[in-house]
């Protein structure tokens, strides 16, 4: 699925991410797109079924995992009309700093970005938002790739 990677690119280009994934949970229940070594690259099916499930109360109580990083949810309004986000925030572990992620809900994949260190959680949420609403909008979106060029939808990429 290396088309998708240019989302994954795109997401981080601003410089407010540390980390951003394209998540499929319909059939294919893994991480579509992310960079080398970061804690999303590690989400596994179980997570995502977690994240997708309708069991609010028990994420909410008991939080959740991403890469096995455990997580707070601060909000979920993943299967809200209209908004199809998810607001969460990573427990500090050894004192290490907390960070917002946000996750919004396309028709087959789920848009995850982390913030940096002081990032507000909106900001992380509209960019979820934005993008999963596009992909929402054109459902049956292909990915070609053409030498170092991709062509995704009605938008060209240069590699």
């Amino acid at each position: 699925m290396a088309g998708w990677q240019s989302y994954v690119d795109n997401l981080m280009c601003d410089g407010c991410c540390q980390e951003a994934a394209i998540v499929g949970y319909c059939n294919g229940k893994y991480v579509w797109a992310t960079m080398a070594g970061c804690v999303f690259q590690s989400i596994t099916p179980v997570e995502i079924d977690v994240i997708v499930g309708k069991d609010g109360e028990g994420f909410f109580t008991n939080g959740l995992t991403l890469g096995a990083k455990k997580c707070s949810v601060i909000r979920d309004s993943l299967y809200v009309d209209g908004d199809c986000t998810m607001d969460i925030w990573t427990k500090s572990q050894g004192g290490e700093p907390t960070y917002n992620v946000a996750v919004g809900r396309a028709g087959r994949a789920l848009v995850i970005v982390m913030g940096k260190e002081g990032v507000h959680g909106g900001t992380l949420n509209k960019k979820a938002y934005e993008l999963a609403l596009y992909l929402r909008r054109y459902p049956n979106i292909t990915i070609w790739s053409v030498s170092s060029l991709f062509f995704i939808g009605p938008i060209l990429f240069a590699a």
